[in-house]
């Protein structure tokens, strides 16, 4: 321990100002000529750009009414050039839709109303002769995006992909023309998606008690309403509301465009100003924040459907992010609890007085806040005296009962964190955004990060003596049970069919024009981009260098998982309650902490794997302490007591969402007694392991094939070196096991059923198994054909199930093969799924099967899922932090190179009629399994019976 102590000591690291020093930090500021506000971030490490439309409005500014978050929606459905046929003659008829929305939202008779909705869905199937569906998803796949997402919170709506960088000059063509004449057309569709979406809410059980807190905790502003809006006014939309908020809030000086990946900046502004430079100038509406009274000690009852637990909840009012003392009152609340659980809070857990304590920041652009919860130990634990423990640890910090040097600490790992967050492209854009949002500019945020070297103690203990008031907060307390489920039914719209899905516009074919740089998606090189050194007889280390920071990441990673020993699952939650032969759990964490590092221990499928982060200059004392770890780790009865009854907590709570439900159904369907649900442990099985038997499975698991894998500044040479000396490669006593499973096969065409009474959505699916021994070939025509029905906003599923018939608002699904390496001789498979309004899973069922029966064919969405396919190979390539992890998993499955080449080099030379052959030969006759998840009273279980035998499942069936 005198090594350990000395090592530490002499690696301490002084405050450095990362922010300046970081590569990844570096942002171009522009102001285009109209006023929209452009901030360029390049970053060459992958073949990808990140790009986000960023929109200083939501749904603050239009309480309770959802327009912000309806308008989100819609602004995927094209221009007055994109998504149109004639767009002349579409207006006349939307322009009467519209009128009708108006009537509709004035008017309370339920036979009126039913009369305009006829009314709208007459005139939505005029309006959609002239629409073409999907057209601006469809160009953004053509031209290299994938993952295109927006979001509406309270205070932003953003709009987002990512997308090959050759694509940069059609990307900012069809983003700057989507903002400029959108055009709200299919909007009974996505207007019942919008019910789907808040039905499915319904269903989340933490939803409600969100809610809940919400509207107890901003009483009076806007924020104390739900961002999708109140049910009554989903049911009344007024598109003029919509139009009036765009033309309001959507312009230039309200604008951001964050751009962070691989292009240069050098060069771009006339592209910017030629493309997005047309948005119309102007400023949104300045408005007063409504000012927030201080909270009373109300105590609010919050119900979950979780029995044992209990738990208590202490929220105060905070500072905004960008207030001079929000970093003081974050390093508070980092004093209370932090990742290495050096907390005050955390040393009542670490002491097995409660079971669980965390605190945590919150920071909307107009109010902030600080919160606590904690949970007493089950099942006997009183909520009075964990909470009673709480104030006394909060008083602590503001009588200033910390050292000097545990605030050091604590600002060098905030620090650290910060610049961890930067190194990923699309969080450090999304970053961006958000700092956009309130009014900084980048440089001021960066001198705000800088700022945290010069906290002082005198400082934190002022913030928490402001905000952090015995008098001034609000109590929430878990009950059982439910909340009602407000019940929103659709109305009854015919489904609107557009004649136009093979089409495309006059736009489409402009854009066609422009050149495009032909290149094929980046590849992972399995011999070039991570450095391999022999450790010892079969243990390799994979290095890759990092040149964004100073940050250093090192995993052992033992190629045994859950599958091959179901117990691994709880070693994750153990090992981290646990200290050593010389170190308290608490001392532990001081001593990670004073070296600027985390320790985190992951369980996965195939593997285990302990991980530790922190700074390169400490990574010989990092070293040295884990071994420490690893050699003397000290069972714990009492955390092995308490593992048990999380577990059970957890455990009960597998078939209570009809989400979770359909994970153990769609397992067992495809995995059959092989499911991870069917062999996971029992609550009896865990309560009777002890905190030995737990250690010796650990020390178990290290006897199998261990790679290292290390991202860092510091050479091959000497990490391997450091990992001699440390961590010691012992040959293993075990080789890497086969963990693939072969997926079922059935002869017969079968129907699950699991019955969920209260299920508000239903769930439902098919899988279906592909001949064994496919070749590269039949690999890709799988993959596109998979692609195709249900990968995308292009897909058939969503389409003609979401788009056209409204019957869904999640609907999708994948292909699977084996390990093609070692299990080629293993079938492979599909499954595709939806989740529909309950009391219409029929005929989702009888859709659903009548596309697997008889697929549509449209060339250009065909021509859409080959590209989608090689953009995801291209915008999925690792960061540079990722790549020992991929580089090791492949060669540990014993492939040669990366398994996406084939498809990669064979996709781009399929045509639709090889895909619709191969899905009439391998798919369209073969026999297929149906899983259906909700309500049984919705359905017509004798009807059931022609899509196969119907089976209805129990629990004992799904989970073990």
């Amino acid at each position: 321990m005198k090594r350990i102590a000395l090592l530490a000591l002499t690696a301490f690291v002084s405050l450095l100002a990362v922010a300046n020093g970081s590569k990844a930090l570096q942002v171009k500021e522009l102001k285009l000529s109209n006023g929209l506000t452009v901030w360029l971030n390049e970053d060459h490490s992958q073949p990808k750009v990140f790009g986000a439309l960023v929109v200083k409005a939501g749904a603050k500014d239009c309480p309770n009414t959802g327009i912000a978050h309806y308008l989100e929606h819609v602004l995927f459905k094209g221009t007055q050039k994109i998504g149109t046929v004639d767009y002349e003659a579409e207006k006349v008829w939307l322009d009467s839709i519209s009128t009708k929305y108006n009537e509709l939202s004035q008017t309370t008779d339920n036979q009126q109303r039913l009369s305009i909705q006829h009314d709208i869905s007459r005139l939505s199937q005029r309006a959609a002769d002239y629409a073409i569906p999907n057209e601006f998803d469809r160009l953004i796949s053509r031209y290299g995006g994938s993952a295109l997402n927006a979001s509406t919170s309270y205070d932003v709506t953003e709009y987002h992909n990512t997308f090959a960088p050759q694509f940069l000059e059609q990307w900012c063509w069809l983003n700057s023309e989507r903002m400029l004449n959108p055009v709200f057309r299919l909007f009974q569709g996505e207007l019942e998606t919008v019910y789907e979406e808040k039905n499915r809410s319904a269903d989340d059980m933490f939803n409600g008690a969100v809610e809940r807190v919400m509207e107890a905790a901003f009483k009076g502003h806007p924020y104390q309403y739900p961002i999708i809006g109140s049910t009554e006014n989903l049911k009344n939309p007024r598109l003029s509301d919509m139009e009036d908020f765009f033309r309001r809030y959507y312009v230039a000086g309200n604008m951001g465009l964050m751009l962070s990946g691989d292009f240069s900046s050098e060069g771009i502004e006339p592209l910017l100003e030629r493309t997005f430079g047309r948005l119309p100038k102007g400023e949104a509406p300045k408005t007063e924040p409504t000012a927030l009274q201080p909270f009373d000690g109300t105590t609010v009852d919050l119900k979950l459907n979780i029995p044992l637990m209990k738990a208590v909840g202490l929220l105060f009012r905070g500072p905004l992010s960008t207030d001079a003392d929000f970093r003081s009152l974050q390093l508070a609340m980092r004093l209370l609890s932090n990742d290495n659980q050096t907390g005050l809070l955390d040393s009542l857990r670490t002491a097995h007085k409660v079971m669980f304590a965390l605190s945590e920041n919150f920071a909307l652009n107009e109010a902030g806040a600080v919160g606590l919860v904690v949970i007493p130990k089950i099942p006997f634990g009183s909520k009075k005296k964990a909470e009673r423990l709480c104030w006394q640890q909060i008083e602590r910090v503001k009588a200033g009962d910390f050292s000097e040097e545990k605030l050091t600490e604590l600002k060098q790992v905030m620090m650290r964190d910060i610049d961890d967050e930067l190194e990923a492209m699309a969080s450090r854009a999304q970053l961006m955004g958000e700092v956009f949002s309130q009014g900084r500019s980048w440089s001021s945020y960066l001198r705000q990060v800088e700022a945290i070297s010069t906290i002082t103690k005198a400082d934190v203990v002022a913030a928490a003596r402001r905000y952090l008031l015995p008098d001034h907060y609000l109590r929430g307390v878990k009950r059982f049970g439910s909340y009602p489920k407000d019940k929103l039914t659709q109305p009854d719209y015919k489904p609107v069919v557009p004649k136009n899905a093979k089409e495309q516009s006059a736009y489409a074919r402009e854009l066609a024009q422009l050149p495009v740089s032909d290149k094929a998606p980046r590849l992972i090189d399995l011999d070039h981009d991570a450095e391999a050194t022999t450790l010892a007889d079969q243990a390799t280390l994979y290095r890759v260098g990092n040149d964004v920071n100073d940050l250093f990441s090192l995993s052992l990673k033992w190629y045994r998982g859950e599958r091959q020993e179901p117990r691994m699952i709880l070693l994750d939650g153990y090992l981290d309650e646990l200290g050593t032969d010389s170190l308290t759990k608490h001392q532990l964490g001081e001593a990670w902490q004073q070296l600027g590092t985390t320790l985190e221990v992951s369980v996965s499928t195939n593997y285990f794997m302990v991980t530790v982060k922190g700074f390169d200059k400490n990574l010989e004392p990092s070293l040295c302490l884990l071994r420490h770890w690893l050699t003397s780790l000290k069972p714990d009865a009492e955390a092995a007591k308490e593992l048990a009854s999380e577990y059970k907590m957890s455990y009960k709570q597998q078939d209570r969402t009809n989400s979770s439900v359909m994970q153990m159904v769609m397992s067992k369907i495809m995995r059959g007694d092989q499911s991870e649900y069917l062999r996971q442990p029992t609550p009896q099985e865990v309560k009777k392991l002890t905190g030995e038997q737990l250690l010796q499975l650990f020390a178990d698991e290290r006897q199998y094939h261990c790679d290292v894998l290390y991202c860092g500044t510091q050479s091959s040479q000497s990490v391997a070196g450091l990992c001699r000396k440390y961590l010691s490669p012992q040959v293993p006593r075990h080789a890497p096991l086969d963990t693939y499973i072969r997926y079922q096969q059935y002869s017969e065409p079968l129907v699950y059923v699991y019955d969920m009474p209260d299920a508000r959505q239903t769930y439902v699916g098919t899988y279906g198994s592909v001949k064994p021994s496919l070749t590269d070939k039949e690999d890709a025509l799988l993959t596109l054909w998979s692609q195709y029905m249900g990968g995308s906003m292009n897909s058939v599923l969503f389409q003609e199930i979401r788009e056209f018939r409204s019957m869904a608002y999640s609907t999708g699904g994948y292909s699977f093969t084996p390990n093609r390496s070692r299990h080629n001789d293993y079938p492979s498979g599909y499954l595709f799924y939806l989740g529909t309004q309950a009391d219409k899973t029929m005929q989702a069922l009888a859709v659903l099967d009548s596309l697997m029966q008889q697929m549509p064919v449209n060339e250009q969405n065909v021509a859409s899922a080959r590209q989608e396919i090689l953009n995801e190979i291209n915008n999925g390539y690792p960061s540079f932090r990722q790549l020992p992890h991929f580089i090791s998993s492949f060669r540990a499955a014993g492939y040669p190179a990366d398994p996406k080449s084939s498809r990669a080099r064979i996709v781009p030379t399929l045509h639709t009629d090889d895909m619709v052959a191969f899905y009439r030969q391998e798919i369209q006759q073969k026999p297929r399994v149906w899983f259906i998840v909700g309500n049984k009273k919705q359905l017509d279980m004798k009807a059931l019976g022609k899509y196969g035998k119907v089976v209805e499942l129990k629990r004992q069936d799904i989970m073990r």
